[in-house]
């Protein structure tokens, strides 16, 4: 691949900045990069979103990459061949006990039961955050003054089989799922959190998961759009905090 041009996002080294926010949803992209200054809109390609600017004079940059482990890690291999080196995603995750919606949570490490991060490490890898980019999270959640947890997530797949029931069958299967991951300490369930984790560790970058708590999965119950509104305003402000305060990673050519 050509490391100075992004093979799916199509941008360009001098495109992107050393510190990048991950985002989910591509519609968030242009209303979250408004908190940036000299904000350039880059191209958009098969849907991916992507927006550079600069945060108090330090340049970040905003990439979605919609849904799942596989296209996520995706964009970060690519910005991370550009020569990114932070990344923090934002976004939604499902509570677990003593998490409740409206908490937010930061991954401090998180369990693969996704499939990508099998291509990436042998299933023996832990799945780890950065520790400097987790403190940086926390001191600017807890300026914020919002409620948080620090803690590890899980990350799937099969979001209507593992996660989320259409059916009673399926209900059991995820009841039984999230009581086993609540008794191994899991606070927070999404579908990227260990790949982007694992990804990270191998691409020597500093990775980790910012998301507020917004769906009871066993409950079947949501936060209201106007909630997470202000959630997503806390979100980004935290996260542009957390990216620019935090030290780059000793220069190193990425693998892979």
């Amino acid at each position: 691949m050509n490391t100075d041009k992004a093979w799916y996002l199509g941008c360009t080294r001098d495109q992107v900045g050393e510190r990048v926010i991950l985002i989910g949803d591509p519609g968030r992209v242009p209303r979250l990069s408004q908190y940036l200054e000299d904000v350039q809109l880059l191209p958009v390609n098969r849907g991916l979103v992507t927006a550079t600017g600069r945060y108090h004079g330090v340049p970040v940059t905003m990439a979605a990459f919609g849904m799942g482990a596989p296209i996520a890690a995706i964009v970060l291999h690519e910005l991370r061949q550009l020569g990114a080196g932070i990344f923090l995603r934002i976004g939604t995750a499902m509570p677990l006990p003593p998490v409740e919606i409206g908490d937010f949570v930061i991954a401090e490490g998180a369990i693969r039961h996704e499939g990508t991060s099998d291509a990436y490490a042998s299933p023996e890898h832990l799945a780890i955050a950065d520790e400097t980019l987790v403190k940086a999270a926390v001191n600017a959640v807890e300026e914020n003054g919002h409620s948080y947890r620090v803690g590890s997530f899980a990350s799937y797949d099969g979001f209507y089989k593992d996660m989320f029931a259409l059916d009673t069958e399926t209900s059991t299967r995820v009841r039984t799922n999230f009581e086993k991951l609540s008794e191994q300490g899991v606070l927070a369930v999404d579908m990227e959190t260990s790949a982007l984790l694992t990804v990270g560790n191998v691409l020597g970058c500093k990775v980790s998961s910012l998301c507020v708590a917004t769906v009871d999965g066993l409950k079947q119950l949501r936060m209201s759009s106007e909630e997470l509104i202000r959630a997503e305003k806390d979100l980004i402000a935290i996260a542009l905090a957390a990216v620019t305060a935090t030290e780059m990673p000793e220069a190193k050519e990425p693998s892979g």
